[in-house]
């Protein structure tokens, strides 16, 4: 991400880059406090013009039951208010496209990012013939995302009476102006995407929205205070941690897949990877005791085994998502990374998310 300066609407200055495929702000103010901004995320609320996301209604009375084959999430048990992560796979097991699904009773919401959009609709598209489905038009209304332990807190003082939980949806009002609430669990700290549209799409004052937002507690934050919580995290971004290279098991997406659900495009592939535990590779949080960039590879590793992010984490210091040889990937295991023609020796931390198998007990 390059900065490039620029002043927000309210008047402070901010660094800009691309992010998502999208225009964004890197952080705000002259002194371009990353911290600052990490701390906001880590221990209040922070507040994102998420200009990135993008969101697609589906439509239909066979919505859920076409969605269910094409995708990972149990499409079929959502009900008005619930959502799921989802990817679209290839027939290997490899991801297309990693997105959320929201059914809000008349539609099934499809979030994903700029980056994505046209991605993730000839994925879900692709085996569509004569079904009741109809994949309707991006819907352009502003998007502010509101991330941090107290981001519930922030929403319910401007106005959502009741929040959805995790992975779900629900339509408010804020400043006067209809909303659409989309609840993300892809974070160490709870996150919501505040969609300034009414259910059908829409749009409505996104600038009063995010102001009332800020007026409720919400500190504003930067992508790169974001990019540092993401990796904390563990989350794989598609295009800079994951692609149709890797198999989905490898970037420990298994969050995003629900293992009772039944046939989908790809399944015989991730089953047998999980079941058989036979992956030659895996995504691994590493602390870096010098300087890496994206690329690095890893010594003793093939040409698969690098470095995929790299950020500086007030509370852990310089760390990386990387993929390790499945045979060094336990916490604790030191390895070396070639940058630059010089050696970085780092350590794998433990792994921040907890492994669960949705549908498996």
């Amino acid at each position: 991400m390059s900065d490039a300066p620029a002043s927000s609407a309210g008047g402070a200055a901010r660094a800009t880059c691309s992010y998502e495929g999208a225009g964004a702000t890197r952080v705000y103010g002259e002194a371009g406090d990353v911290a600052a901004e990490w701390a906001i995320l880590d221990c209040a609320a922070g507040v994102l013009d998420s200009g990135w996301r993008r969101f697609f209604p589906a439509s239909g009375d066979e919505r859920r039951e076409f969605l269910h084959g094409q995708t990972t999430a149990h499409v079929k048990s959502l009900a008005a208010g619930d959502g799921a992560a989802a990817l679209a796979l290839t027939a290997q097991g490899k991801p297309l496209a990693i997105f959320a699904l929201y059914e809000s009773g008349e539609r099934l919401w499809i979030s994903t990012t700029a980056a994505q959009a046209a991605a993730t609709r000839a994925a879900l598209s692709r085996f569509l013939v004569a079904d009741d489905c109809d994949f309707e038009d991006e819907v352009h209304a502003s998007c502010t995302t509101v991330a941090g332990p107290r981001a519930a807190q922030v929403l319910a003082a401007a106005g959502v009476a009741q929040l959805p939980d995790r992975w779900g949806t629900c339509s408010a009002i804020i400043a006067g102006q209809p909303v659409m609430v989309f609840a993300r669990d892809d974070l160490r700290v709870p996150s919501f995407d505040v969609l300034a549209c009414d259910g059908d799409g829409l749009a409505s004052d996104g600038e009063a929205v995010r102001r009332a937002i800020e007026a409720a507690g919400a500190g504003r934050c930067g992508v790169a205070a974001l990019e540092i919580v993401r990796v904390e995290s563990g989350t794989a971004r598609f295009g800079v941690d994951v692609d149709e290279t890797r198999l989905v098991v490898e970037a420990r997406l298994e969050w995003a897949i629900h293992f009772a659900k039944g046939c989908y495009v790809g399944q015989e592939v991730v089953e047998r990877a999980v079941s058989r535990g036979r992956i030659n590779h895996e995504l691994c949080l590493l602390k870096l005791s010098g300087d890496a960039a994206p690329g690095a590879r890893m010594e003793g590793g093939g040409e698969n085994d690098v470095v995929t992010s790299v950020v500086d984490s007030p509370r852990l210091g310089k760390i990386a998502l990387a993929y390790v040889p499945r045979t060094k990937a336990e916490a604790g295991t030191a390895v070396t990374l070639l940058a630059d023609g010089a050696n970085v020796d780092a350590v794998v931390l433990p792994w921040p998310r907890k492994r669960t198998l949705a549908g498996r007990s």
